[in-house]
């Protein structure tokens, strides 16, 4: 992939978030804030940029778009409005799982809506609240609402990564098993019809997303007391070999797909302006790790240290090399 190839995926990017983001202003927001009105149940501003942003942003040009990207389309109208309202209310239940010390069962209540009167919190009825709105707008089938729920039992098992005990093995596999779930879940919320070789595809992507998330969020998580690859591999390099291969395997999954070749290079190339982020936080982090020495006490780093600021030039520049690596990995 060349400079000129780069650039237009990384204009692609920055149109289709301008997009989706005067789309969440006028279609997602009012209806939030018209149900957040009626409970009289106010959003505090972390919670507002998660429903009102980050979520239903992230997963429309990251998520969706990706996977599409493979049928040689772009997500259709019908298609944005269902996923701005799922992407508002997985938001939501993954901040109700936090809170809450439920047991599975009972997330499944909310999904089936067989949840006791008395344990509907105001944030359970404002999910509640928006599962009539999409309804109102679509029925969610048999696929997605088994797929909600395995997403639902994996976001449940990872508090376990909250425990300073929990292994690396443990960590990478409820990484995979958690995010995913959940790329399949948004997968079953698009008309289209996914071979195997495609979930395999969408069910990986996740995990590689998953990474450069935590590669991302080392300050968060440990400010959150949240173990992740980064806080639990031995070194920066293991974290870095392991990011490698699992986007390695990604790529490979992705030739695999019966989907022409020119597409299989594009949605390659498309998700490597993505996943280089991960690259460019790996070195940021391995000179943190050269100045305080191995074995990295994480604890220790102060927040520059371990936040990698895209506002800088030289990082954004490494954004544009590292993309052009990654997209030759197979």
């Amino acid at each position: 992939m060349n400079y000129f190839q780069l650039l237009y995926y990384a204009a692609d990017y920055v149109r289709s978030a301008f997009q989706q983001l005067r789309f969440i202003r006028y279609f997602l927001k009012p209806i939030v804030d018209k149900q957040c009105s009626t409970l009289q149940y106010p959003l505090s501003p972390k919670e507002k940029k998660k429903v009102d942003f980050y979520y239903p942003l992230f997963n429309h040009i990251v998520n969706c778009e990706n996977y599409l990207c493979l049928k040689g389309r772009k997500l259709s109208l019908v298609e944005s409005k269902r996923l701005a309202i799922l992407s508002a209310m997985a938001t939501l239940y993954d901040d109700l799982i936090d809170e809450e010390s439920w047991e599975t069962t009972q997330y499944f209540q909310i999904v089936d809506r067989t949840l006791p009167l008395e344990q509907a919190t105001p944030k359970v009825q404002l999910i509640f609240a928006l599962d009539d709105e999409l309804k109102a707008i679509w029925q969610p089938t048999t696929n997605y609402n088994n797929a909600l729920k395995t997403a639902i039992e994996w976001q449940v098992i990872s508090t376990k990564q909250l425990q300073p005990d929990i292994s690396l093995d443990e960590i990478l596999h409820i990484s995979e098993k958690k995010c995913g779930y959940s790329s399949l879940l948004w997968a079953a919320v698009l008309d289209e019809s996914w071979t195997k070789e495609e979930e395999q595809f969408i069910y990986q992507s996740g995990f590689v997303g998953q990474i450069v998330n935590d590669l991302f969020d080392v300050f968060k998580d440990r400010t959150d007391g949240v173990y992740t690859i980064v806080r639990k591999a031995d070194t920066v390099q293991k974290a870095a070999v392991i990011f490698q291969k699992e986007c390695t395997k990604l790529h490979q999954l992705i030739m695999q797909t019966n989907a022409p070749k020119p597409l299989q290079i594009k949605t390659i190339r498309r998700m490597a302006c993505i996943h280089a982020f991960g690259l460019v936080s790996l070195e940021h982090l391995q000179q943190t790790e050269n100045k305080y020495g191995i074995p990295m006490n994480w604890d220790l780093p102060l927040r520059k240290e371990l936040v990698t600021d895209m506002a800088f030039w030289s990082n954004k520049f490494k954004l544009l090399q590292y993309a052009r690596t990654m997209a030759k990995w197979r």
